[in-house]
């Protein structure tokens, strides 16, 4: 076959990777109950700058992603797999990136086209690509303002300003993504360019001044129109978007150096099968003790490059407070790049075409693998499973106006589902850090009495039943619980005027 046809079956392959199966499963909380909310009420608001899930304002992340999912449902319909066709583009478009990485950095063809297969195939990027977070965009924009900067410094540079300009307003992209966390690579960058030393020269242009201009037009535009909208906004989006994820144990995700223990099998087991690869090949781990391996490192720019696209993030990453283990996903396509480098030598007994044939043959095999994993996932019960939950309460919706008041559990992606009114109330001491903190159960009660309609309170267990009958007890307002799936109860609480309406409906019926 031709080159063309290859890549032709390349990008098909990366296609049904990507797209397969992305609405068998409904949404899951948390985060993509948060997202798809958001999304929705921008949607229904027509406010498409100040994210808000129902009243709630929520500035926890930028709002690329939302505008992304609304794109999909304008594409696509209301479905789950319109809300994850962002998601599901962005994997894609970043597996045809390791491809031109792969062709550029290595220089062949083949060499681009294993790199896309075994990013695309890579358990932990396959698997994000099927949830709705901002790591998968965010690794989009990464990957492309890092293959950006490789067409600016690699050997012999053709319109370097021009890939100059590229990066920053990826960079831009990526901050609007995810805030701070696109400015990791950007370190790999520069500490490329120290061990370079041309960190002058690569930044002392004229055209410095405009890549910034870019940067901020696409990265910090937004964060500066909310802040002014809200003066509040710029201290919290520095203390969890900055001091709360990089010193702050608030968030308590892992904290401390033992947390980073979570990346060794986000790396070992994320990059599966071909990680493999690393520990019975010569050229893999073992050749990183060898000192004339780091001394090849410092004398090729590609594997210079590599090099500290994986161990600067990943550093970084390792000593920063709040860890986990999608933080990592922007480092995978170099991983990828790396394993592809592995996968080219054949053993000893094997041909050069049986190797090739093997590598294909087992990509494909591991890929329906997990495709047909991914379908199973759509039909595994889960108390995550907002599309479920929302098909239970189906029977206990009143036909006016209600409210939805979740018990220390989000459930805000029943909005996507088409409900009416989500809030989220807690007990606990010290709720998870958002910008308008949650309401306690004793003020949700009280102005629920003074709202005069429906509320639908779901708990897990029995906890603080007892105490929202205590503060009911002594209004006219009745009370019925129900028992649900995981171990949920459901309080449906009617005011006076709905009784009396019962009451006298059932009266007159003959």
């Amino acid at each position: 076959m031709t080159k063309k046809q290859v890549f032709c079956l390349f990008v098909g392959w990366i296609a049904l990777l990507a797209f397969a199966f992305q609405g068998q499963r409904g949404i899951w909380q948390p985060d993509e109950g948060y997202y798809t909310a958001v999304a929705v009420c921008m949607e229904k608001s027509g406010d498409y700058l100040v994210p808000r899930i129902g009243e709630e304002i929520f500035l926890d992340k930028p709002p690329l992603l939302y505008w992304g999912i609304l794109g999909g449902r304008k594409l696509l319909g209301t479905g789950e797999g319109a809300a994850r066709f962002f998601g599901a583009s962005c994997f894609a478009l970043t597996c045809l990136l390791v491809f031109d990485l792969g062709r550029s950095l290595f220089g062949r063809f083949r060499d681009g086209l294993s790199a896309g297969l075994i990013y695309g195939t890579m358990i932990l990027p396959f698997s994000a690509a099927n949830f709705i977070t901002m790591d998968t965009p965010l690794t989009l924009f990464t990957t492309a303002a890092m293959a950006a900067f490789w067409r600016s410094v690699r050997p012999a540079p053709t319109h370097p300003t021009l890939w100059k300009m590229v990066l920053c307003a990826m960079v831009g992209l990526g901050f609007l993504t995810k805030g701070p966390a696109a400015l990791i690579p950007c370190g790999a960058m520069f500490l490329y360019l120290l061990i370079r030393k041309e960190a002058v020269s690569y930044f002392w242009t004229g055209w410095f001044f405009v890549g910034l201009l870019l940067f901020g037009l696409f990265g910090l535009t937004w964060y500066c129109y909310v802040s002014f909208l809200l003066p509040e906004a710029a201290e919290y989006f520095f203390d969890s978007q900055i001091w709360g994820r990089l010193v702050s144990d608030k968030y308590q995700r892992n904290p401390g150096l033992a947390g980073a223990l979570i990346y060794l099998p986000v790396l070992l087991l994320g990059t599966l099968p071909w990680s493999v690869d690393w520990f019975i090949h010569k050229k893999g781990v073992q050749s990183l003790f060898s000192r004339d391996t780091w001394r090849g490192f410092l004398a090729a720019p590609s594997a210079l490059l590599l090099v500290c696209w994986i161990c600067l993030p990943m550093l970084v990453l390792c000593t920063a407070s709040s860890k986990l283990g999608l933080y990592a996903l922007p480092v995978f396509p170099a991983l990828a790049l790396v394993s592809s480098r592995l996968v080219r030598f054949p053993s000893c007994q094997e041909s050069l075409l049986r190797h090739r044939i093997r590598f294909v043959s087992s990509g494909i095999v591991w890929g329906l693998l997990l495709l047909a994993s991914r379908w199973a996932m759509g039909h595994i019960p889960t108390g995550n499973d907002c599309r479920a939950l929302w098909q239970e309460l189906q029977d206990y919706l009143p036909a006016g106006r209600y409210e939805i008041v979740a018990v220390d559990e989000r459930v805000d992606g029943l909005l996507f589902y088409g409900a009416m009114e989500v809030e989220n109330i807690t007990r606990r001491k010290e709720p998870y850090p958002t910008f308008i903190p949650p309401e306690i159960v004793e003020t949700e009660v009280r102005e629920m009495l003074e709202d005069r309609f429906d509320h639908l309170y779901l708990l897990r267990g029995r906890k603080y039943i007892a105490e929202i009958r205590q503060v009911l007890q002594q209004s006219s307002w009745s009370v019925e619980e129900m028992e649900l799936k995981f171990n949920r109860r459901l309080l449906l609480c009617r005011p006076p005027l709905e009784n009396l309406t019962s009451l006298c409906g059932k009266s007159s019926a003959p």
